[in-house]
């Protein structure tokens, strides 16, 4: 007992009671423990009162903290490029190692950068500032150009051009203190490149008067011949073929360096990640190998892999993995589309779309075996846009019988060869590539051929007139060039080509008449016309064809694939977020809210669809590089550049820029588009110009913006406005629809009843911005 009252002293008896305790007693050690425990509940409850209290004190201002700057200072500001350039004269040595131009040039580079970075480190901004560099040296006879950038990480406000110019202006003013040279300061000129992924859009301080081509002039060439073999791989037995090629999409030049490069890609099915994953490996290791080609999978297959396996995919697969490398579909045998198309509409519960006249699969699989097909027999033409198939022969007879009359449209075209105009169009009466340049193909009764230049080869004259009527049928602004060329695709034998599908040639009879007639011909030189067309005539829905001149007349709520070929729908990580439109074959039109908060995400651009859980077969699918926001102030339009350009197609196709002076009360009839609630189809939505007031409940009005609300009843409101939708209105004159504004936010319905003003971005006053980005660009 003396031992326990000795314990319940303090700190300095416990010790001593420790220290005096035998080692080997248990019950001492209990009991030390026991009333060590007691004695420390006491004396500290206040104090871990405090502590505790502390603690929820800390947490609550990390809370207010937080919450302050997600709602006072809005979502982080992303990483500011501002590229620029200046004139300097006068350069000193220096030192020595200058001696030819290019290591004068390699020097003076390094001392220009070094001095632009001590510049900004020593200046007001040295708190956001990140990088320096200089991009090139143009050297003149006397001056040299200096282009530049400068990178800034702003902490709460943004950096703006005025601060970064502002700082080289006064340097400018002070000679020596950084640069070892004379800076012209009326030379000065530096704007803001706002990007969204590592590639940097290419900037000049150059202001072209035209607008660039609306489509890049694309050469034709002879497709690759392959030796084809059987396929050996058991792991690849399943595919729908038995011959493949070597070297495959990974780079195998044989089986046996396949089977030593197996193990990653068994690792890769092993995952699980995808029903796909099987199908879409063998396709890549055993591609199927058809008319001495290889037949790649489509682009389209390729992204539906990448939403269950492309976060299992090793760094060393990734490449051969990109999505970029796989094309489009453009009719059977460009690429192998997704398989079971059918059976994966049933498992999104869409079975109700198979048989309703408008494709959802690559391949028109949804569509292939209706009853309104069964009666025209395999490998029938099938009408684009209605529920009908054709016997072949009845393609270009002279009689339309597709309700539309698309099978009597492209009987003359333009197309890098025969045997890509004959996949592109066999099996549909629309969507065969609008190329620019290409070769003079017709078609008649089910056959097809080329034009023969003979007798006119030598005639320029002729052969333009012949161009100029080839291009405005297609609906080009006019002929560049025409000329007689060899047919490199006569010999068949060299080019593996079946003697049935070789080609066939007629002669021009008159080529100065109304209306242009042939007669069959030899050709016996095998000299055809190759023609290159300027401008596409932007806003011009071509699929409707005689309809399009007559605007909304007949256009459905509903849109029909090719009613808006320039609408585009934007997707973050494969998730619809937001909408565009295209203005150009490698540039869109959106909101720069958009890409608020999202510096790093991975965006993509899906053309050519009215419904975003199915794949038609004219979707297009480009990756997002690049964004430039407007310099007007108060407005949130972007441009967005494409990593490659788009085809151009009866449903993929630019729309207008307004006409200078023309404002939005010159139009009669105006439209938008939005989604169904689900979220899936797109619809037209009639809208009017309204006054401004209208909007200032609902939005902040700005000088730059477009208030107008919808012409129909609320109580029909069923559709969903994304950022970035298009306000277009109709020309009557010109019969072509003009990009006028664009939503910067999302709108949504309101509750019955109520009015649904919004405000729309306006397109007029950055025309001048548009055409000098876009054309930048291209340099």
């Amino acid at each position: 007992m003396l031992g326990i009252k000795k314990l319940g002293y303090g700190w300095t008896q416990q010790r001593r009671c420790r220290a005096h305790r035998p080692p080997e007693s248990t019950m001492s050690v209990s009991s030390d423990i026991r009333f060590t425990r007691r004695k420390l509940s006491r004396p500290c409850r206040g104090c871990c009162a405090a502590l505790a209290a502390l603690l929820v004190l800390l947490l609550l201002a990390a809370v207010a903290v937080y919450l302050g700057h997600m709602y006072l200072f809005g979502d982080p500001l992303n990483r500011q490029t501002f590229r620029g350039s200046f004139v300097t004269s006068s350069w000193e040595a220096a030192g020595p190692g200058e001696g030819d131009e290019p290591s004068g040039n390699h020097t003076r580079e390094g001392l220009m950068r070094l001095a632009l970075y001590d510049l900004y480190r020593n200046s007001e901004l040295r708190s956001c500032f990140v990088s320096a560099d200089i991009l090139a040296l143009d050297s003149a006879e006397e001056d040299t150009r200096v282009h530049f950038e400068v990178s800034f990480e702003p902490i709460f406000t943004a950096v703006t051009t005025a601060e970064v110019a502002g700082v080289l202006t006064r340097s400018m003013a002070t000679p020596g203190s950084y640069f070892n040279t004379t800076l012209v300061p009326d030379s000065l000129h530096i704007e803001e490149s706002t990007v969204i992924s590592s590639q940097a859009l290419q900037e000049t301080d150059t202001t072209p008067v035209d607008m660039p081509t609306t489509e890049p002039v694309t050469v034709e060439t002879v497709e690759e011949v392959r030796e084809c073999a059987p396929i050996s791989l058991p792991l690849c037995s399943h595919l729908p073929y038995n011959v493949t090629t070597y070297p495959n999409l990974v780079g195998h030049h044989n089986k046996e360096a396949l089977l030593k490069d197996l193990v990653a890609f068994r690792e890769l099915l092993d995952a699980e990640c995808s029903h796909l994953a099987q199908d879409f490996v063998c396709q890549i290791l055993q591609p199927r190998c058809q008319h001495a080609r290889l037949v790649p999978p489509c682009r389209a297959y390729c992204r539906a892999f990448h939403a269950g396996c492309g976060a299992r995919l090793p760094d060393r697969l990734r490449p051969h993995f990109d999505c970029a490398r796989f094309p489009d579909y453009f009719g059977p045998g460009s690429c192998a589309p997704e398989p079971d198309c059918r059976g994966g509409l049933q498992r999104l519960a869409l079975s109700r779309r198979s048989c309703d006249g408008v494709p959802d699969c690559a391949d028109a699989a949804d569509e292939r075996g209706c009853a309104h097909c069964a009666a025209a027999g395999a490998g029938a033409l099938r009408c684009a846009l209605q529920p009908r198939c054709l016997p072949l022969h009845l393609r270009c007879d002279g009689t339309p019988d597709c309700p539309d009359g698309s099978d009597e449209a492209g009987c003359l075209w333009l197309s890098r060869s025969l045997a890509a105009w004959r996949r592109e169009t066999g099996e549909s009466t629309l969507g065969a590539v609008r190329a620019r340049a290409g070769l003079a193909v017709w078609a008649e009764r089910g056959r097809a051929g080329k034009l023969c230049a003979a007798p006119y080869d030598q005639d320029r004259r002729a052969l333009a007139s012949v161009g100029a009527s080839l291009c405005k049928a297609m609906t080009f602004k006019g002929v560049v060039s025409t000329e007689a060329v060899p047919d490199t695709e006569a010999d068949f034998e060299n080019h593996h080509i079946d003697r049935a599908d070789q080609p066939e040639y007629v002669e021009v009879v008159d080529p100065f008449a109304a209306e242009i007639s042939f007669l069959k011909s030899e050709c016996p030189e095998k000299r055809v016309i190759r023609v290159v067309c300027d401008q596409l005539e932007c806003g011009l829905p071509a699929a409707r064809g005689s309809e399009a001149a007559g605007g909304v007349e007949g256009l459905p709520r509903s849109a029909r694939p090719g009613d808006w070929p320039w609408h585009a729908a934007l997707l973050r990580a494969h998730v619809h977020a937001c909408d565009a439109a295209l203005v150009h074959p490698a540039w869109l039109i959106t909101t720069a809210s958009c890409f608020q908060g999202q510096p790093k995400a991975e965006w993509t651009a899906r053309l050519g669809t009215v419904r975003i859980q199915s794949t038609t077969p004219w979707q297009q699918e480009r990756r997002v590089v690049g964004m430039v926001r407007s310099p007007v102030e108060g407005s949130m339009l972007a441009l967005v550049r494409l990593e490659e350009p788009v085809e151009m197609t009866d449903f993929v196709r630019p729309a207008c820029l307004p006409m200078d002076g023309v404002g939005v009360g010159d139009y009669e009839v105006c439209n938008s588009l939005g989604w169904t609630r689900n979220r899936d189809q797109l619809q037209r939505i009639h809208i009017v110009a309204s006054p401004m007031h209208n909007c200032e409940n609902v939005s902040i009005a700005t000088v730059n913006g477009i208030c107008a609300e919808p012409l129909y009843n609320q109580d029909d409101c069923d559709e969903e406005e994304y950022a970035g939708s298009s306000m277009m209105c109709f020309d009557k004159l010109s019969k072509h629809w003009s990009l006028v504004g664009v939503s910067g936010w999302r709108i949504a319905c309101s509750k019955i009843g109520l009015g649904r003003p919004r405000i729309y971005d306006s397109v007029t006053s950055h025309i001048d911005w548009i055409r000098r980005t876009i054309a930048n660009s291209a340099r």
